[in-house]
């Protein structure tokens, strides 16, 4: 988060809202293209691995995927080559970008077999260390050699090759390199990998179309400029959804297990808790952070901080998804049609809502129709938990979190309204005594029965 941060301020004071607009445009189509190849592997690779006994058969299966998703993310990287010149008139696409889409690629996937074995010292390594520090280096570097144009697309595919490095050694580190390589592999295995992760593979597309689309479309109808401030916005958005990142890895090899063991209750139990917290720590962050969004965004540049409402729709975006994404993995495993069907009405929702809304009101129009398509989302996802596998997510436990993030919120919203609010000096302290005061209470007035005995064995694993 630091080298976040940092990063940010160094894209908006060095580069300006244009350049990040157009890194935000070019990233949105890396990563759509990225999720393609690697077509919802992330989580369906866990399943089958844990349908096999023994490494060498789990290596097997490991190099297959590697090989499936590397020859289709090639292969995008090439069309995506041949369609440049259509899509962007007035830059050449950098040599370093080519290698982009099979970076993240390889990194989801092995990043995926490595948290079969229940590891995630890796991923954090090369994602929370490795891929922001290597962005920000690389963007500085680049802005003093004079590359402002073209700068932060070369940094970010930088980005993405460090953190596949990263994910390298750690796969090596829970397989062992030498047998993968030595992995026998038939070319029908590889291309049956495909067909396989299929149902998750379009769910997993759909997704993240789904939190790409809005900037792609919010570029036709506003241009570079505007799309900059709504990108730094999503950089902000960044930080709660990092909360969510930290039980998927941990939540995914598990539900895959309790569905193969057909242990229904259990998967109920623990994706109810696991909701919930994600919900309590994420609320920490949503408030204070829409209250002071002007004052964060102007952190990044004087022209940013007219971003403040769209902070505030895309916050409110991310707690829907990520309080309630967890239950989309068990829909998934159990009834593997629901959620690309889900997915789809939802994108063309969201497509609509954004290129209505964003005629209208511009970037806070797009993230309103962002906004309003991740809770049409989340609601269909609750509902057809419950449908179908008769698991309820939504309890009275959701209740004390909200009460005390209202209490909370009012002394805050008056300190906004000073003018001194605008120094970060004020506005800092008050965001940290929020956060602070809400675990507290949360702490000791919202935790189940279940969080006391879950922090009992986290304290004493």
């Amino acid at each position: 988060m630091i080298a976040r941060l940092i990063l940010m301020i160094v894209a908006g004071k060095l580069y300006g809202p244009s350049p990040l607009g157009l890194l935000g445009q070019i990233a949105a189509i890396t990563e759509i293209l990225a999720a393609i190849a690697v077509l919802g592997l992330k989580r369906s690779l866990p399943e089958m691995l844990s349908a096999i006994q023994g490494e060498a058969r789990q290596a097997v299966v490991i190099k297959e995927a590697l090989i499936a998703c590397l020859a289709i993310a090639t292969l995008l990287t090439a069309i995506l080559g041949v369609v440049w010149p259509f899509l962007f008139t007035d830059i050449s696409m950098p040599t370093a970008l080519y290698f982009a889409i099979p970076a993240i690629a390889f990194s989801d996937t092995a990043g995926a077999a490595i948290r079969f074995k229940r590891i995630i010292r890796w991923e954090i390594l090369a994602r929370c260390v490795i891929e922001p520090w290597v962005f920000l280096g690389a963007a500085v570097i680049l802005y003093l050699l004079k590359v402002p144009e073209t700068g932060l697309i070369v940094a970010f595919s930088l980005s993405c090759l460090g953190a596949a490095a990263g994910i390298s050694i750690g796969l090596g580190n829970a397989f062992g390199w030498r047998g993968i390589l030595a992995a026998p592999v038939r070319l029908t295995s590889v291309l049956r990998i495909p067909r396989k992760s299929l149902p998750v593979g379009v769910t997993d597309i759909g997704i993240m179309m789904f939190r790409r689309l809005d900037i792609l479309v919010l570029s036709i109808v506003a241009g570079h400029g505007t799309t900059g401030i709504y990108y730094m916005a999503q950089q902000i958005v960044t930080i709660p959804h990092k909360i969510y990142q930290l039980f998927e890895p941990m939540m995914v090899p598990v539900l895959a297990k309790l569905h193969h063991s057909l242990r229904t209750d259990i998967i109920g139990s623990k994706l109810a808790g696991f909701c919930r917290w994600t919900f309590m720590l994420q609320l920490a962050i949503t408030i204070p952070f829409a209250i002071f969004g002007g004052q964060l965004l102007g952190l990044f540049g004087d022209e940013f901080a007219s971003g403040a409402i769209v902070l505030a729709f895309l916050l409110l975006a991310e707690l829907f998804d990520g309080s309630f994404a967890l239950t989309e993995t068990a829909l998934l495993y159990a009834k593997p049609g629901i959620p690309p069907r889900l997915v789809i009405v939802s994108l063309v929702t969201e497509v609509t809502f954004i290129a209505l809304l964003a005629q209208v009101w511009g970037a806070a129009g797009a993230a309103s129709g962002f906004m309003l398509s991740m809770a049409g989302l989340a609601l269909m996802r609750l509902f057809m938990l419950r449908r179908h596998l008769a698991i309820s997510i939504l309890d009275t436990g959701f209740l004390p979190p909200l009460i005390f993030a209202g209490i909370l919120a009012g002394p805050l919203m008056m300190i906004s309204r000073l003018s001194e609010a605008e120094n970060l000096y004020v506005f800092g302290p008050a965001i940290l005594f929020f956060i602070g005061a809400y675990l507290v209470m949360v702490r000791f007035l919202a935790l189940t029965t279940a969080d006391k005995k879950l922090l009992k064995r986290l304290r004493a694993g």
